[in-house]
């Protein structure tokens, strides 16, 4: 297909007439001929299609017209490209197919709290896959009793494979049901992919030498970067950078700590795990020096001799049988998935070395239980928990500059301005990932260009993320001699998530039409809003997990005429005023 470009997202943007929430027209003005969304057929570049005639009635009921559905987005200030591309579909609804769709932008914090409760029709966000497995997506998202469905996706089949893939010791089988779990994904829609994204960051290049930056699926902000990055001078020796958004919980066992980046990323650095992903997403031994398979569902875990907690305590298998114990016995919602339901018991069989007993046999054990749990004091953990009288529930267990986080990891808590800046001296003590930086401070600022210029001043020495225009970082760093840009394509995409339990959303050939019609939206969602930096997007699964990936997952071509056409087939109907209504014998809420 062949677009018109236009010189920014600005200009795109006033094209289309917008301003803030309202978007106009979504043709490109001076464009035609235009066929394919992506040259196969998944209509034009602006949603248009060849005119498939909707089913219009007249004396239609007002009990069966849709009414308003919300869009839950966050604000154009905290992330433009993605907002717009709401913006956008939802224009598309209320003009092409009729839906009175409604973009409500919310801060962050905000939108997790509303998606979390099922207070949405839709949502939008990025999402990942970890450590280089299938199963968070999988099964989390996915599964009737994922940790993650917080829209009500039930569908017995998918169910099946997704519980059913956990249990698969052969991978090759297990990539068959990972891959059938992608085609159930793409028939029923729960979810509808924007784009796969090529997320730009840069670095001080002055300060940090070239050759000890590690990429990985996170970008720059990940623990062998921060580990082996070696300062230049002095200006490299205290870094600071964005992080997502100021950390907001640091409780290491509260599901909003091991979510968001913006905490996740602390909470990783600051603590040690069994496992750990290296730069090529293998899982590697990290606070564990072996390990065996005595059978499917016994594992033998060996520790680093040396270790010390950041108060100076030894790390040892008490540590872990009690960090995991706690797990078991309080069922933190974080980790009912990846830990309550996989493990049995953990015993202790020496002073370095642990035995892990499983439920039953859990393919992803090491990736998803033993590499996703930080190691906790016990020696701390127990008097904080009595003192606080959270002994049900640790994950409420406050963290402040009274009482910080104590952890192992490379990292150590050093200060806290809840809201902005956090700061994280090198643990040079650690027993073999001593940072050669002496500090990490994340400090991230209200806009974008704000950090922009944060980055050419030089007050800032690291992007680790970024949510403004990936083509005016791109430029900025060939413009500035002290900037120097790296890409990463992550293991996640942008994606909407329908409340399957709320109208029109429940039914599965309106969320197909949604497909249609977002599939019809990507090449412009990529090339003007994300100034290119995207690939099309069909399935959860993301194509850097190569083996996971099932490049056959279905989706809906055609764009509007596609959606009008799967509409008409289930029985939906417009009125003389183009507003679209549910099939005959079904309401609204």
């Amino acid at each position: 297909m062949t677009l018109c470009m236009v010189t920014n997202r600005r200009d795109f943007m006033q094209k289309m007439g917008a301003a803030g929430a309202a978007v106009g027209s979504v043709s490109i003005a001076g464009c035609s001929g235009q066929t394919g969304s992506d040259g196969n057929g998944n209509g034009n570049g602006n949603g248009e299609g060849e005119g498939v005639q909707k089913n219009v009635e007249s004396d239609l009921p007002e009990n069966r017209k849709i009414g308003e559905k919300v869009h839950v987005s966050n604000t154009e200030r905290y992330y433009a490209a993605r907002y717009q591309a709401n913006a956008l579909v939802d224009k598309w609804f209320r003009d092409k197919l009729g839906v009175p769709v409604k973009t409500k932008p919310v801060e962050i914090t905000v939108l997790v709290n509303r998606e979390e409760k099922g207070d949405f029709h839709l949502v939008t966000y990025n999402w990942n896959a970890e450590n280089g497995d299938p199963d968070a997506v999988i099964y989390n998202r996915f599964h009737k009793n994922g940790s993650l469905n917080n829209y009500g996706f039930d569908n017995q089949r998918y169910n099946e494979l997704a519980a059913g893939q956990r249990r698969e010791s052969d991978e090759d089988a297990r990539q068959e049901m990972v891959f059938e779990a992608q085609k159930v994904l793409g028939e029923q829609r729960p979810e509808n992919q924007y784009l796969y994204n090529v997320t730009p960051y840069a670095y001080n290049s002055d300060a940090i030498d070239p050759d000890s930056i590690v990429v990985m699926d996170t970008g720059l902000a990940n623990i062998w970067n921060y580990t082996q990055m070696e300062p230049l001078n002095e200006n490299g020796r205290e870094i600071v950078t964005n992080n997502w958004d100021p950390s907001d919980q640091l409780n290491p066992l509260h599901i909003n700590g091991i979510g968001p980046s913006r905490n996740w990323t602390p909470i990783r650095f600051m603590h040690d795990f069994l496992f750990r992903p290296d730069p090529d997403l293998k899982m590697t031994p990290w606070a564990a020096s072996d390990y065996e398979y005595v059978d499917d569902t016994t594992v033998d875990v060996t520790l680093e001799e040396g270790m010390t907690f950041h108060d100076g305590e030894s790390f040892t298998a008490d540590d872990v049988v009690y960090t995991f114990n706690l797990i078991m016995e309080t069922e933190p919602p974080a980790y009912i998935n990846n830990v309550v339901q996989t493990t049995e018991s953990v015993e202790k069989t020496g002073e370095l070395s642990v035995r892990f007993n499983l439920t039953e046999q859990y393919a992803p054990y090491i990736a998803l239980t033993l590499g996703q749990v930080p190691i906790l004091p016990q020696h701390v953990w127990e008097k904080r928990i009595t003192d606080t009288g959270n002994e049900k529930s640790p994950w409420k267990v406050p963290v402040s500059d009274d009482m910080p986080i104590i952890g192992s990891g490379p990292f150590k808590y050093g200060t806290w301005d809840q809201g902005s800046r956090f700061r994280m001296p090198a643990f040079k003590d650690h027993a073999f990932a001593a940072p050669k930086i002496d500090t990490r401070v994340q400090n991230p600022l209200s806009t974008r260009d704000a950090e922009m210029e944060a980055m050419i001043n030089g007050d800032y020495d690291v992007l680790d993320y970024w949510f403004g225009s990936p083509r005016q970082l791109s430029d900025a760093t060939e413009e500035e001699d002290h900037l120097s840009l790296v890409q990463s394509s992550g293991q996640g995409r942008q994606a909407t998530w329908a409340n399957t339990e709320r109208p029109p959303f429940d039914d599965v050939a309106f969320r197909q039409a949604t497909n249609a019609l977002i599939m019809s939206a990507q090449p412009t969602i990529i090339k003007e809003l994300y100034d290119g930096f995207g690939n099309k997007a069909i399935s959860p699964i993301n194509p850097t997990l190569k083996f996971w990936h099932n490049p056959d997952t279905p989706y809906f071509k055609d764009g509007v005429d596609g959606a009008v056409t799967i509409l008409n087939d289930a029985g939906y109907v417009w009125n003389e005023e183009g507003e679209i209504h549910y099939p005959e014998g079904k309401t609204g809420e």
